[in-house]
């Protein structure tokens, strides 16, 4: 929810405010963000690896959804923090300004590209803690009704 907070309100705000140094501080931003994203995705693979071991049993359809969300979030922050980000923030360094020139044109190019990469992870993000959340409500349906029978079957 951050990069879309970010994106959607923080940017258009921090440019039309025409202030110098804007690049600057949105550079500041999403580098900062980027950061937290991978902590995020860290905590997310982590949480999926370990989830597979303590639950055991095989891997219904849920699971491994969620577990290829969660996979292909990862790989979105990877792209977005890993080259576009970077190239981006090289590019505004250099003096690249959008739609100026070849070099401004590319920039631009790169820039939607991150704007759509960004849109796909938080998609992503977020269909991955849906399919968390419903997979957690399976799961302690199947331990009530477990626990249900193992207590029917001890009588």
């Amino acid at each position: 929810g951050g990069l879309l907070a970010i994106g959607a309100v923080g940017a258009p705000t921090v440019f039309r405010s025409g202030r110098s140094g804007a690049a600057d501080v949105m550079t500041t931003i999403f580098t900062r963000f980027d950061r937290v994203a991978i902590a995020l995705v860290l905590v997310a693979l982590a949480a999926e690896a370990v989830g597979v071991v303590l639950r055991g049993g095989p891997l219904d359809r849920v699971r491994i959804a969620r577990g290829a969300l969660v996979v292909l979030f990862a790989l979105g922050v990877a792209v977005q923090s890993g080259h576009l980000s970077p190239t981006i923030a090289r590019m505004h360094r250099e003096g690249v300004q959008r739609h100026v020139v070849a070099a401004g044109q590319e920039f631009d190019r790169v820039h939607n590209w991150s704007s759509r990469v960004g849109k796909l992870t938080v998609t992503l993000a977020l269909a991955a803690t849906i399919a968390f959340l419903l997979d957690r409500r399976g799961a302690a349906a199947a331990l009530g009704s477990r626990s249900v029978d193992a207590a029917n079957t001890s009588q």
